[in-house]
Formats: C-alpha cells, sequence, structure tokens
C-alpha cells in the first residue's frame, strides 16, 4: 500500500520551527534560509488545509492541532535519530554532502569527475541532487552550482568562470558542407535546447550574420539531449564550453568558429551562509575551482 505522507522536508522545517518557537532559529539549525523555511511551512499548510500558526505581528502562536501535531513530530524525530545511531554508529555524523546542480551539468561535468573528488576526499560520501533550478536554499541541498550574475545577498558564491558559448558539430558534418564564412551556416541543421532558444540568435547576431535563420532545425527538451545529437551528426549546436570541453578532446565534436558569445552570467559554486565553514562543503567548493580551472583550458 502507498503511504499518504505530507511533504517531509516541510516536515522538518514544521518540526523546527515549533520546537524553537522561531522561523530564524530553525533555519540556522537547518542551515538554510529564514525564507525557505517560511516556504516550507506554507508548503505544510496547503497540504493540510490548516494554518498550522496564528501569526500575531512578529511573534508565532501555534494553534492547538499545530501544537498537538508537533509533539507528534518531535517524538517521532527523536526515535528516528536513536534508531540511526543505535544501528549505524559507525557512520554517525557523517551525512553525506549533498550537491545540487543541472541534470546536463550532473551527466556532462560533475559525474565524468566525481572520482577525482572522491579519490582526493574518500571520507566525504555525497548525494547528487538534479532539478532545472536548483536551489541551494533547499533542505536537502548543502551545495549547489549555478548559473547566474551573482546577486544572491543571502547565499555565500564562489565565481566559477563567465558563460560562454560556440557552435559545435560532429567532424564528419564538414566532410559533406561547405563552411567559408558564417552565412554557410544557413546549410546546416541548427540544434536547439527548448529552454535556450535564443541562444543561435545571440551568438549569430554578435558574427553579423544575416541570411541565417537562428530558430529553424530540431528541438530538444534539454541541452544535454542537444549535446549527444551533435555527436550523433544531427546538427550543429551552439554549445556552454564546460559541456563539451571533454568531446572536443576526443574528437567527437569540433568547435566551427572560435569567437565565443561570452554572456554576463556565471558558473558559481553556492551555499548558505551557515555552511560556509563545512569542511565538506569547502573542500567541494575548492576542488570544484581547480576542475573549472582545467576545464577553462579549452580544447578548440
Amino acid at each position: 500500500m502507498t503511504r499518504r505522507l505530507p511533504p517531509l522536508n516541510a516536515l522538518r522545517a514544521f518540526e523546527a520551527v515549533a520546537r524553537h518557537q522561531s522561523v530564524s532559529a530553525a533555519a540556522d539549525e537547518l542551515c538554510v534560509t529564514h525564507s525557505a523555511v517560511s516556504r516550507h511551512v506554507a508548503k505544510l499548510e496547503d497540504h493540510l488545509g490548516e494554518k498550522l500558526f496564528a501569526r500575531h505581528h512578529q511573534r508565532l502562536e501555534l494553534t492547538a492541532r499545530g501544537a498537538a501535531y508537533a509533539t507528534e513530530l518531535t517524538q517521532l524525530f527523536d526515535r528516528i535519530e536513536s534508531a540511526t545511531a543505535t544501528n549505524f554508529s559507525s557512520v554517525a555524523g557523517r551525512r553525506p554532502l549533498h550537491i545540487g546542480v543541472y541534470p546536463t551539468f550532473a551527466q556532462r561535468v560533475l559525474i565524468p569527475r566525481l572520482s577525482r573528488f572522491q579519490d582526493e576526499f574518500p571520507d566525504i560520501a555525497f548525494h547528487v541532487e538534479t532539478s532545472q533550478t536548483p536551489d541551494p536554499t533547499d533542505i536537502d541541498v548543502d551545495v549547489a552550482v549555478i548559473l547566474g550574475t551573482g546577486d544572491w545577498p543571502d547565499l555565500v558564491a564562489e565565481e566559477l568562470c563567465r558563460e560562454e558559448m560556440l557552435p559545435v558539430c560532429n567532424p564528419k558534418l564538414l566532410e559533406s558542407h561547405v563552411l567559408d564564412s558564417v552565412e554557410d551556416l544557413k546549410s546546416f541543421t541548427l540544434l536547439h535546447a527548448q529552454p535556450r532558444l535564443s541562444d543561435w540568435d545571440h551568438w549569430l547576431k554578435s558574427m553579423g550574420a544575416k541570411t541565417v535563420d537562428p530558430y529553424r532545425g530540431m528541438r530538444f527538451d534539454t541541452s544535454g539531449m542537444v549535446y549527444q545529437a551533435a555527436v550523433n551528426a544531427l546538427g550543429v549546436a551552439m554549445a556552454q564550453t564546460p559541456y563539451i570541453q571533454d568531446d572536443l578532446r576526443e574528437g567527437r565534436l569540433v568547435v566551427l568558429f572560435d569567437t565565443p558569445l561570452v554572456t554576463e552570467r556565471s558558473y558559481w559554486v553556492v551555499c548558505a551562509p551557515r555552511l560556509r565553514e563545512d569542511h565538506r562543503v569547502v573542500a567541494f567548493t575548492q576542488w570544484m575551482k581547480r576542475e573549472f580551472a582545467q576545464l577553462a583550458q579549452p580544447s578548440r
């Protein structure tokens, strides 16, 4: 029989707020932001269809049913904690590092290199959590790699590199196509990721192209699918350079024009302020910076 459980992250947030009688104290315990805890509590209230707190200006007060629910949850979490410590004492205190990344980043950048992280830090267990919008304020994410401008006042952010894009394809395609100028791209099939449909348009405009339709060609759900399509000679991809360095080194892809489009965004390693000195987060951040330093040496 399928269990009908409320969202577990929301339960953790609510129980912590109820026990501390404070959203800020709960956020400190869970190493997330004040707003993240508030969102989880609101999500639980929506799920239950009932308010758990009466809000009086700056003060929270549990409702009668909220108080009863919180008491039972605290007892249950205490029992889970005790059972874990009793049955798995050898790994107590070794909570895995939860890394939040985009699916394509996980597939094409992180996973191919994680064995090196494991070799360098054998005592750090880790889990990889993928999302189209990795959220470092989520209770289940300790550290994330995200793309943006760095304007996150509630987060600690370390820049890895600027975002840049280049057109790439399987070298076999060049055997059957003439490519003397950017305008010759009109005879190639352009490959597009649905969330990034404007990439070709931006790059072609930066190159002064006039006759190439930037939106024609094949469309795919994710960038990962686009890169695989390019490897399989289905067309030309507008690639984020960290994602295709391994393919360039192995000869599966080649760069058509060596003039990248550099955007206003960068890749960043981010975490909540309370985790900035966590040895696991520090180790991952420094390791990721070293890996990106190698990725910044293009194989074009």
